[in-house]
């Protein structure tokens, strides 16, 4: 699998910040660093403006933009997943993006991922306290793991596990002396995929 070149971080309502940029911060670091200057970023919305669950706006570069034109979908958490999983017009978005390109959920980014029907047959995890609401939407919950790898899909438990997905995805597709690299600049000395 080629390494993703134009990533796209979803944004929407009641997300959960950490989710977003714990990820975000990983893998944007790819072109300044040198590993890949081919890759770019880009916060994608549900609206010109977003606040998470505290309050904090966020402003996405653009609204609802084609997801044909990326190579990696990054869907983060947070409480305002519980209202999307019944939102039509976001599930049909999510839709679009087909089985063919790699997707990553962390904390109940997974419900958004199963509800869309990209977890039926796969196994996933997904913050705790959301394991009951995922267990319909996978073929089999995942308790003891942060992150699981099904190929096309990765899904990380909650919150603080974004950190560890955007460095496990650098792994993933970039080698593990990227990975280094990145948790070294960031000073992030506590990677665990487990």
């Amino acid at each position: 699998m080629s390494p993703p070149r134009r990533i796209a971080f979803l944004a929407f309502p009641g997300l959960t910040a950490l989710d977003l940029v714990g990820a975000y911060d990983a893998l944007r670091r790819l072109a300044p660093l040198g590993i890949d200057p081919a890759v770019r970023v880009r916060i994608v919305g549900t609206a010109p403006e977003v606040a998470d669950e505290s309050g904090l706006v966020l402003r996405p570069e653009s609204v609802f933009e084609d997801l044909a034109h990326f190579d990696l979908l990054y869907v983060p958490g947070g409480l305002g997943t519980r209202r999307l999983m019944h939102d039509p017009h976001l599930l049909a978005y999510l839709r679009s993006w087909g089985r063919t390109r790699p997707l990553a959920s962390v904390c109940t980014g997974a419900l958004l991922l199963g509800q869309a029907g990209y977890l039926a047959d796969r196994r996933a995890t997904t913050h705790h306290r959301a394991w009951e609401l995922l267990r319909p939407l996978c073929r089999e919950l995942v308790t003891d793991r942060r992150i699981v790898d099904e190929g096309q899909v990765v899904t990380a438990a909650g919150v603080a596990a974004a950190l560890d997905l955007g460095l496990y995805l650098v792994e993933k597709f970039w080698g593990p002396a990227a990975r280094e690299a990145i948790a070294a600049q960031m000073e992030y000395r506590a990677y665990s995929p487990l």
